[in-house]
Order: structure tokens, then C-alpha cells, then sequence
């Protein structure tokens, strides 16, 4: 028996789709557009383009089940992040902090730089790097750390052997040294993010990246 097939998606392909997607110091904001062409206004504190798929997803199954635009945006602005995830957090210096240190992935890692990249002003990484990715360790952080060259102002890497991947992708990629701090006491990396956010003068945005809950506690 044939079933009715629903499509969502990021693109105009999709019956329900995202579009207008802006990342702001609060979450992202965009419109989720239905077949009707009617369009529903989504804020969200929720960061990153997975996170946003789902909401589409969400959207369409409550247009499906008759929920009207008020009670769908209603209902997505109830969504509370989960902690450590691409978590907005505004640190006491005035810098802003993506909170994604719980656990990094291949995936993740690099939608998490993503994010990164859509704020405006100064951007600072702080990562000990990806581990337990078998053969591929290498390769894969060795990426990661090309994707930190094209969006990262600053890079603090936790650990010298661990992170060597990245430095060496950032190396090869002509990243200015001067601007990379390399450390082994994971309790050094807050204060030294504290010293160099605003040194341009910019407004700073701070990515905590896989396996550090406990440094913005401290």
C-alpha cells in the first residue's frame, strides 16, 4: 500500500524547507515554508544546520497534525538546548561562548566551526582535538584543522601530541603562528581565552570544542 511521503529539507526541493537562515549572538532565526507557500517565522536558541533540519521536520509533522503558525512558533521557542551542545552562553568579559565541549565528531566538529563562521567579529577556538577515531585519528583532525585555518582569528589547542593533527594542517595552510597557543594544562586555556578576546578590538566569539565541560565552570 502506497503511504503519503512527506520531504523537508534545507532547499526549495523539500515540501517544508528552511530559508533566510540568519545566526545571531541569541540562536537563529529563520523561516520554514510550507506547501501552502505560507511562511511560519522560526527563533530559536539552537544552532547549526542539523539542529535546524529537525525543526523543520517538527514543523511539518505539526502542520500535518493542524497546528496553526502561532501555536508552531510557540512551541519552537519552548526548545531548550541541551548542555554542551552548540550552547550560547555570554561570558563574564563580554565574549560570547559556543558551548560544544561535551563530545566532538567528525560531523559535529565541523558543523560547530560552521557556526562559528556565520558570527561577526573575532573568533577563537579552544580544543584538545577529536580521539578514539582509530586509523583515521590523523586524517580526520588533520581536516578539522583546515576547516578551524578558514574561520578561526585565534587558536588555543589543548595538548601537544593530541593536537599535533591540527597544528600541522594549520601550518601547511600558512595560519600565522603567532596566533596559535599551544597548551598541556587544560585549566590555562580559560584565562588565556579571556586575555586575547577583544584584541582586535572586535566583538570575540569563543568555540569550547569536544571534552571540556569543566573549563567554563571554573
Amino acid at each position: 500500500i502506497d503511504k503519503p511521503c512527506v520531504k523537508f529539507g534545507l532547499s526549495k526541493e523539500a515540501d517544508y524547507y528552511a530559508e533566510n537562515i540568519e545566526i545571531t549572538e541569541f540562536g537563529s532565526i529563520f523561516n520554514v515554508v510550507l506547501p501552502s507557500k505560507e511562511k511560519i517565522l522560526i527563533k530559536t536558541k539552537l544552532l547549526g544546520k542539523l539542529n535546524i533540519l529537525n525543526i523543520v521536520g517538527a514543523v511539518a509533522i505539526a502542520d500535518k497534525l493542524g497546528l496553526n503558525a502561532e501555536q508552531i512558533k510557540a512551541g519552537t521557542k519552548l526548545i531548550k538546548t541541551v548542555e554542551h551542545r552548540l550552547q550560547l552562553k555570554q561570558n563574564a568579559n563580554g565574549s560570547i561562548i559556543i558551548d560544544d565541549a561535551y563530545n566532538s565528531n567528525p560531523v559535529g566538529s565541523k558543523m560547530a566551526v560552521e557556526v562559528l563562521g556565520l558570527m561577526p567579529g573575532e573568533k577563537i577556538i579552544v580544543t584538545p582535538g577529536m580521539i578514539e577515531l582509530g586509523k583515521e585519528q590523523y586524517n580526520l583532525n588533520y581536516k578539522f584543522g583546515e576547516y578551524i585555518s578558514d574561520v578561526c582569528d585565534y587558536v588555543i589547542l589543548i595538548g601537544e601530541k593530541q593536537t599535533k593533527p591540527i597544528h600541522d594542517a594549520l601550518i601547511d595552510k600558512k595560519y600565522n603562528n603567532k596566533k596559535i597557543f599551544i597548551l598541556n594544562d587544560v585549566r590555562e586555556a580559560f584565562p588565556l581565552m579571556n586575555r586575547i578576546s577583544g584584541i582586535d578590538g572586535k566583538e570575540t566569539y569563543v568555540l569550547l570544542e569536544n571534552d571540556l565541560p569543566d573549563l567554563f565552570n571554573e
